[in-house]
């Protein structure tokens, strides 16, 4: 009986979980069997990848939509008319600008002369000059205007308007022409 004691005792050291584990020996770490200390492991080679690529899956290349080229010349059309309208804008703002500096000088030029004009043309002054030979004019001496038709005033230089293809083909002329004028 104390032989069965005594190995009873030997297997089981502790309390707790570990009462029933009898093949632990009360260390953290398991002592190495005698098998495994003398032979020793064989060097394992980390096995050699062979690299491959990925299949990446690529999208076909699509058609370009009519719609979209359209839309997109038509963009760039509208963006160079409307360079060119900041343009002619901006030419007509210093014409504009130019005339009216010219329009205060000759307003003052006018005034100037209208009353040089005045002390010129004094009837008195006339009638000392003549004397009594001025006469007031007959009936088949004067003229008179008819301004009932309607009026149609042609300035110098300017053309009629073409219309059509013609009309058309002149005004494309215009826009490439200033296009180039501004870019000069």
């Amino acid at each position: 009986m104390a032989t069965r004691r005594r190995s009873q005792l030997s297997s089981y050291r502790t309390y707790g979980s570990v009462a029933y584990a009898p093949a632990y020996d009360g260390t953290a770490v398991r002592a190495p069997r005698r098998e495994e200390v003398l032979r020793p492991k064989p060097r394992v080679r980390p096995r050699e990848r062979v690299l491959t690529r990925t299949q990446v899956q690529v999208r076909e290349a699509g058609q370009a939509s009519v719609f979209a080229v359209i839309g997109f010349l038509a963009v760039g059309v509208f963006a160079a008319l409307l360079l060119l309208s900041y343009t002619q804008c901006a030419v007509l703002t210093d014409q504009v600008v130019t005339l009216r500096s010219e329009l205060t000088t000759l307003q003052t030029e006018n005034a100037t002369l209208s009353a040089e004009y005045e002390k010129v043309f004094d009837m008195e002054r006339i009638q000392a000059a003549v004397g009594d030979t001025m006469i007031r004019p007959t009936g088949d001496q004067v003229e008179y205007i008819d301004l009932s038709e309607p009026d149609s005033v042609v300035v110098y230089g300017q053309e009629d308007a073409k219309t059509g293809i013609p009309g058309l083909l002149a005004g494309l002329e215009e826009i490439i022409s200033s296009l180039i004028e501004y870019f000069r």
